[in-house]
């Protein structure tokens, strides 16, 4: 059996990952990825859409996970529902070439459920045949259901590092961090250097941090022209206007000024040889 998944953006909040779905056939799930707030005990219904891009008839069938996050990789980690908190209107679907079909969804926290956040797939499986060779298409769409009450959206600094000293175009700098919240968080992640002549910063790159898991991100500031001592700043704010931020001098020796000096060492030792010894006076 050939497993061929059509392409599906775990990372689904990059605004771009459902453009890259639409492109090419197979099976469609719109959208991506819902974030969805509940009050425990009052039952909320949402809806998301499959549809047929090959050119043959599909039969869909419709299944629930619930995921998580590995630490510091943040690997996606999928198992069976611990609770019956999210229910299908149909688990099963056939769809002719180029038809969609909306399903329906219901979710339910019962009543004193802890406030925070819990999460699940829902994946659209189908089964094609062409040629004498079976292959299986799949697609999902990532819900991030938040249970509405006391919301704690802390975290901590595990760890950081920045590049002491750097030759290169970027200096690149390291951040561990946990959320020891019970919810996710959106985190956006920055960093620049400041000298005497020089001033550059990096636009923010947006990460979402799972609560009780610890995520490690690798960022980079441009390199200034001239060489130096330059205070380097990076890290992070929160979308609830927490930051932490942390600061270090690095020291930047660009490739160009190490040529520099060694033509100027190699220049000022032949002329040096070059030069006549000194006559004593008669």
């Amino acid at each position: 059996l050939l497993a061929a998944f059509c392409l599906f953006t775990l990372l689904g909040w990059a605004p771009n990952a459902f453009a890259a779905n639409t492109t090419g056939k197979g099976l469609l799930i719109s959208p991506l990825y819902q974030y969805v707030k509940i009050d425990a005990g009052s039952p909320k219904a949402g809806s998301f859409t499959i549809a047929d891009l090959n050119n043959t008839p599909m039969t869909v069938t419709l299944s629930v996970k619930q995921f998580s996050v590995a630490d510091y990789t943040y690997d996606y980690q999928f198992s069976n529902p611990a609770n019956d908190w999210l229910k299908l209107g149909l688990t099963q679907v056939t769809l002719q070439p180029g038809q969609s079909q909306q399903i329906s969804y219901s979710l339910l926290a019962p009543a004193g459920t802890a406030p925070g956040g819990y999460y699940y797939t829902v994946f659209a499986s189908a089964n094609l045949a062409n040629g004498g060779i079976s292959a299986t298409v799949q697609a999902a769409t990532l819900l991030y259901v938040t249970v509405s009450g006391q919301l704690i959206t802390t975290g901590q600094l595990d760890s950081s590092s920045v590049e002491r000293v750097s030759f290169g175009k970027q200096i690149t700098y390291r951040l561990t961090t946990t959320n020891t919240g019970n919810v996710y968080y959106f985190a956006y992640f920055s960093g620049n250097i400041h000298g005497l002549f020089t001033h550059a910063d990096t636009a923010p790159v947006t990460h979402l941090l799972f609560p009780g898991k610890a995520r490690q991100i690798t960022g980079a500031i441009p390199a200034p022209v001239l060489p130096g001592i330059y205070k380097a700043t990076y890290g992070y704010r929160t979308d609830s206007g927490a930051s932490v931020m942390q600061t270090r001098y690095v020291l930047f020796i660009p490739p160009w000024f190490i040529v520099l000096v060694l033509i100027v060492v190699l220049v000022g030792s032949k002329l040096y040889r070059r030069k006549p010894p000194a006559t004593k006076p008669a």
